[in-house]
């Protein structure tokens, strides 16, 4: 099988939550080895976010996708030797991704400067909310305030009623950094392997969610929420089937004649008429013969399917967009595909300092000894010696 793409790039992964750790994780699942970075004082806070009813000691899913393919070490950075041993790993490795908040890694003393003065070809990814510049860069941000500063909140939602978020499971401009920052990364790192040297990506979740709207923003005027609904289309919307589920519908004014003809219309019905008789007649039905009767006209129809029914539809609606952990659990799975060399789960998301003895020791130099010392001081935490 051929080697994986990012195969030979060590990371360091300082990101939390989805946007810095997903990023991590699709390095991760392109091959690069992925260290990730934890605190003994902070963890990644998606260890602890667990679904309601979930057993205390499963790990979360969202950790689990989003540390996927990855070791994990505990190191202070707060602590001078912490410092020191990050940068020890700095010097033999190739990227460093962070989404803390603006000037953190500063304070650490690992902004650009230190970590380039460590190695010169040193990739730095900061991931942030507002962008490492300008009025905004210090503003704390979630996904809801991003959305409604990049403008996508105001485009979500019904004409008489207010703007919609994704909300904290969804998190669209975590997403969207995720994927753009991996690329950008992967650039990056072959461009300094062809002798471009180092450099610090500035990757602003407000911006490449704007960027994603920004045919909406050179439109006339301000986009019109519009819910279900969309011009050209005649009649566009999601209706109730005879079981209380739902499906989506959109018509278009080549389908009339049809679907007047299906719903037993007079000539002349109009659109007010139609769309009533239309959501009598699927309330009548089971969804999928509602679905395959319109479809059988050539209209347009869908039923809507949350995550339990997707989960059935392997090899038929998705191939790869989720995918299984060794123990069968379900995990978020793959943006894309290699033939030569598939991606998969290689590993399960690390134990809090899992690898940190093998990490400094094979690849920062440290002796067993100083490993030993460093965590009775409280520097690292080691697995099986007070990490949880």
């Amino acid at each position: 099988m051929a080697s994986l793409p990012l195969d030979g790039c060590r990371v360091l992964d300082l990101g939390i939550i989805t946007a810095g750790a997903a990023t991590s994780a699709l390095l991760a699942d392109l091959g690069a080895e992925v260290i990730k970075v934890e605190s003994p004082t902070y963890r990644d806070p998606f260890r602890v976010w667990t679904e309601p009813g979930a057993p205390a000691d499963r790990m979360p899913p969202f950790f689990r996708a989003t540390n996927r393919n990855k070791a994990g070490i505990s190191i202070d950075l707060k602590h001078s030797e912490g410092r020191e041993a990050f940068l020890r790993l700095v010097r033999h490795s190739d990227v460093v991704v962070e989404n803390f908040r603006r000037g953190v890694l500063g304070r650490f003393g690992l902004g650009y400067d230190a970590l380039s003065a460590a190695n010169p070809d040193i990739v730095l990814a900061s991931i942030s909310s507002q962008g490492e510049t300008g009025p905004d860069a210090g503003y704390v941000s979630y996904g809801s305030t991003l959305e409604a500063v990049s403008g996508l909140a105001w485009a979500g939602g019904y004409p008489d009623g207010g703007p919609v978020v994704s909300g904290r499971d969804l998190n669209y401009p975590d997403q969207v950094v995720a994927i753009f920052a991996a690329g950008m990364i992967a650039t990056a790192w072959r461009a300094c392997r062809a002798g471009a040297g180092g450099t610090h990506l500035d990757l602003s979740q407000r911006e490449l969610t704007s960027f994603l709207l920004g045919e909406a923003f050179v439109s006339p005027g301000d986009a019109v929420r519009q819910g279900n609904a969309q011009p050209p289309h005649r009649l566009q919307d999601c209706f109730r089937d005879a079981a209380g589920g739902w499906m989506a519908v959109t018509v278009d004014d080549r389908d009339l004649p049809a679907l007047d003809r299906l719903l037993a219309l007079p000539a002349g019905a109009g659109d007010g008429t139609r769309r009533t008789a239309l959501a009598d007649w699927i309330a009548g039905r089971d969804g999928a013969t509602a679905v395959r009767d319109l479809a059988a006209l050539s209209i347009a129809a869908a039923p809507v399917l949350g995550g339990r029914d997707l989960a059935g539809q392997e090899g038929r609606l998705w191939s790869m967009a989720m995918t299984h952990a060794a123990d069968g659990a379900w995990l978020k799975g793959f943006p894309f595909q290699l033939d030569t060399a598939p991606l998969s789960v290689r590993r399960d998301a690390p134990a809090i300092g899992a690898d940190t003895a093998r990490v400094l020791m094979e690849v920062a130099g440290y002796s067993a000894a100083e490993v030993a010392a460093l965590a009775a001081d409280g520097v690292i935490e080691v697995a099986g010696a007070g990490a949880a």
